[in-house]
Protein backbone atom coordinates (compact mmCIF):
# COMPACT_ATOMS: atom_id res chain seq x y z
CA UNK A 1 0.00 0.00 0.00
CA UNK A 2 1.11 3.75 -0.81
CA UNK A 3 1.69 5.85 1.34
CA UNK A 4 -1.35 8.48 3.02
CA UNK A 5 -1.89 12.08 2.70
CA UNK A 6 -3.54 14.82 4.29
CA UNK A 7 -3.91 17.61 1.26
CA UNK A 8 -4.40 21.23 2.89
CA UNK A 9 -5.28 24.16 0.86
CA UNK A 10 -3.33 27.11 2.15
CA UNK A 11 -5.37 30.23 1.79
CA UNK A 12 -8.27 30.11 4.25
CA UNK A 13 -7.35 26.78 5.85
CA UNK A 14 -3.44 27.23 6.93
CA UNK A 15 -3.29 31.01 6.84
CA UNK A 16 -5.74 33.81 6.70
CA UNK A 17 -6.98 34.87 3.49
CA UNK A 18 -5.86 38.04 2.38
CA UNK A 19 -6.39 38.37 -1.59
CA UNK A 20 -3.94 37.78 -4.00
CA UNK A 21 -1.01 37.61 -1.60
CA UNK A 22 2.71 37.97 -2.92
CA UNK A 23 3.92 39.49 0.07
CA UNK A 24 5.12 37.05 2.65
CA UNK A 25 5.32 39.68 5.26
CA UNK A 26 1.48 39.69 4.93
CA UNK A 27 0.85 35.63 5.94
CA UNK A 28 -0.91 35.19 9.15
CA UNK A 29 -1.41 31.64 10.80
CA UNK A 30 -4.96 31.15 11.47
CA UNK A 31 -5.25 29.87 15.11
CA UNK A 32 -4.28 26.01 15.52
CA UNK A 33 -2.85 25.40 11.99
CA UNK A 34 0.65 25.40 13.42
CA UNK A 35 -0.23 22.51 15.73
CA UNK A 36 -2.55 20.91 13.48
CA UNK A 37 0.58 20.46 10.81
CA UNK A 38 2.69 18.90 13.57
CA UNK A 39 -0.26 16.26 14.20
CA UNK A 40 -0.45 15.56 10.78
CA UNK A 41 3.43 15.19 11.06
CA UNK A 42 3.14 12.13 14.56
CA UNK A 43 0.25 10.99 12.66
CA UNK A 44 2.75 9.81 10.31
CA UNK A 45 1.09 11.77 7.05
CA UNK A 46 2.42 13.33 4.35
CA UNK A 47 1.21 17.25 4.93
CA UNK A 48 1.04 18.30 1.51
CA UNK A 49 -0.63 21.63 0.47
CA UNK A 50 -2.46 22.35 -2.79
CA UNK A 51 -3.17 26.02 -3.74
CA UNK A 52 -4.75 27.86 -6.53
CA UNK A 53 -2.67 30.75 -7.26
CA UNK A 54 -4.69 32.16 -10.73
CA UNK A 55 -2.81 35.84 -9.64
CA UNK A 56 0.11 35.05 -11.33
CA UNK A 57 -1.63 34.16 -14.58
CA UNK A 58 -3.62 37.75 -14.06
CA UNK A 59 -0.48 39.10 -13.90
CA UNK A 60 -0.67 40.17 -10.63
CA UNK A 61 2.30 38.02 -8.74
CA UNK A 62 4.96 36.10 -10.34
CA UNK A 63 5.51 32.21 -9.52
CA UNK A 64 9.11 33.10 -7.36
CA UNK A 65 6.42 35.50 -4.98
CA UNK A 66 4.09 32.30 -4.80
CA UNK A 67 7.29 29.99 -3.88
CA UNK A 68 8.28 33.08 -1.05
CA UNK A 69 4.74 32.96 0.29
CA UNK A 70 5.00 29.27 0.88
CA UNK A 71 8.31 29.33 2.23
CA UNK A 72 6.91 31.57 4.86
CA UNK A 73 3.93 29.52 5.67
CA UNK A 74 6.29 26.68 6.56
CA UNK A 75 8.65 28.74 8.18
CA UNK A 76 5.97 30.06 10.64
CA UNK A 77 4.77 26.50 11.02
CA UNK A 78 7.85 25.12 11.68
CA UNK A 79 8.68 28.03 13.85
CA UNK A 80 5.34 27.98 15.98
CA UNK A 81 5.64 23.77 16.23
CA UNK A 82 7.96 22.43 14.71
CA UNK A 83 5.28 21.34 12.07
CA UNK A 84 6.49 20.77 8.75
CA UNK A 85 5.16 20.17 5.07
CA UNK A 86 6.13 17.80 2.72
CA UNK A 87 5.56 19.91 -0.40
CA UNK A 88 3.55 22.82 -1.62
CA UNK A 89 1.69 22.31 -5.27
CA UNK A 90 0.15 25.38 -6.72
CA UNK A 91 -1.74 26.61 -9.91
CA UNK A 92 -0.58 29.57 -11.55
CA UNK A 93 -3.05 29.04 -14.13
CA UNK A 94 -6.98 30.69 -15.45
CA UNK A 95 -8.98 29.34 -18.23
CA UNK A 96 -9.71 33.21 -19.82
CA UNK A 97 -7.56 35.96 -17.47
CA UNK A 98 -4.73 37.09 -18.28
CA UNK A 99 -2.46 37.18 -21.67
CA UNK A 100 0.50 34.36 -20.80
CA UNK A 101 -0.17 31.67 -22.61
CA UNK A 102 1.60 29.64 -19.66
CA UNK A 103 -0.82 30.67 -17.47
CA UNK A 104 -4.07 31.81 -19.26
CA UNK A 105 -4.95 28.02 -20.32
CA UNK A 106 -7.55 25.38 -19.06
CA UNK A 107 -5.26 23.02 -16.43
CA UNK A 108 -6.61 20.08 -14.45
CA UNK A 109 -4.09 21.31 -11.91
CA UNK A 110 -6.40 24.21 -11.14
CA UNK A 111 -9.15 23.20 -8.36
CA UNK A 112 -11.90 21.63 -9.16
CA UNK A 113 -9.75 19.49 -11.00
CA UNK A 114 -7.87 17.05 -9.28
CA UNK A 115 -4.03 17.53 -10.87
CA UNK A 116 -2.11 18.52 -7.96
CA UNK A 117 -3.57 15.50 -5.55
CA UNK A 118 -2.79 13.10 -8.70
CA UNK A 119 0.91 15.23 -9.04
CA UNK A 120 1.81 14.30 -5.47
CA UNK A 121 0.44 10.78 -5.87
CA UNK A 122 2.99 9.97 -8.21
CA UNK A 123 6.11 11.95 -6.50
CA UNK A 124 5.55 10.77 -3.61
CA UNK A 125 3.87 7.33 -4.18
CA UNK A 126 0.18 8.10 -2.42
CA UNK A 127 -2.29 5.94 -1.95
CA UNK A 128 -5.08 8.46 -2.94
CA UNK A 129 -7.95 5.88 -1.60
CA UNK A 130 -6.49 6.76 1.97
CA UNK A 131 -6.39 10.10 2.15
CA UNK A 132 -7.63 13.18 3.41
CA UNK A 133 -8.18 16.53 1.98
CA UNK A 134 -8.74 20.03 4.64
CA UNK A 135 -10.25 23.02 2.62
CA UNK A 136 -12.58 25.88 2.87
CA UNK A 137 -14.23 26.47 -0.37
CA UNK A 138 -16.09 23.24 -2.33
CA UNK A 139 -13.27 23.78 -4.92
CA UNK A 140 -11.13 22.20 -2.94
CA UNK A 141 -13.26 19.19 -2.41
CA UNK A 142 -14.29 18.75 -5.89
CA UNK A 143 -10.69 18.41 -6.80
CA UNK A 144 -9.82 16.02 -4.03
CA UNK A 145 -13.18 14.21 -5.23
CA UNK A 146 -11.93 14.17 -9.37
CA UNK A 147 -8.37 13.09 -7.93
CA UNK A 148 -10.32 9.80 -5.79
CA UNK A 149 -13.54 9.77 -4.91
CA UNK A 150 -12.32 7.98 -1.92
CA UNK A 151 -10.40 11.09 -0.42
CA UNK A 152 -12.66 12.40 2.99
CA UNK A 153 -12.75 15.55 2.97
CA UNK A 154 -13.36 17.89 5.84
CA UNK A 155 -14.75 22.06 5.21
CA UNK A 156 -13.51 24.47 8.12
CA UNK A 157 -15.34 27.78 8.19
CA UNK A 158 -15.32 30.15 5.13
CA UNK A 159 -17.31 32.80 2.91
CA UNK A 160 -16.42 30.12 0.05
CA UNK A 161 -17.90 27.19 2.59
CA UNK A 162 -20.80 25.33 0.69
CA UNK A 163 -21.95 21.52 1.74
CA UNK A 164 -20.00 19.22 -0.72
CA UNK A 165 -17.67 17.57 2.17
CA UNK A 166 -17.83 14.92 3.78
CA UNK A 167 -17.16 16.13 7.23
CA UNK A 168 -17.49 19.79 9.00
CA UNK A 169 -14.23 20.97 10.84
CA UNK A 170 -14.28 24.36 13.32
CA UNK A 171 -10.86 24.87 12.36
CA UNK A 172 -7.53 22.94 10.52
CA UNK A 173 -6.67 21.63 13.50
CA UNK A 174 -10.10 20.27 14.60
CA UNK A 175 -10.56 18.71 11.45
CA UNK A 176 -7.32 16.83 11.92
CA UNK A 177 -8.26 15.51 15.28
CA UNK A 178 -11.07 13.82 13.36
CA UNK A 179 -8.60 12.54 11.31
CA UNK A 180 -7.10 10.87 14.02
CA UNK A 181 -9.67 9.53 15.06
CA UNK A 182 -10.94 8.32 11.94
CA UNK A 183 -7.36 6.54 11.64
CA UNK A 184 -7.96 5.06 15.05
CA UNK A 185 -10.96 3.16 14.38
CA UNK A 186 -9.68 1.75 11.28
CA UNK A 187 -7.14 0.47 13.33
CA UNK A 188 -9.21 -1.09 16.11
CA UNK A 189 -7.58 1.00 18.67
Amino acid sequence: MGRRAVFLDRDGTINKQVGYCGDPAKIELIEGAAEAVRRINALGLLAVVVTNQSAVARGLITEQQVRRVNAEVALQVAKASGGRFDAFYYAPFHPSEGDDPRYTRDSDWRKPGGGMLRAAAHDFHIDLGGCFMVGDADIDHAAAKDADKRILTFQVPSDYAGDSADYEAHSLLHAVELIASLLAEQHGE
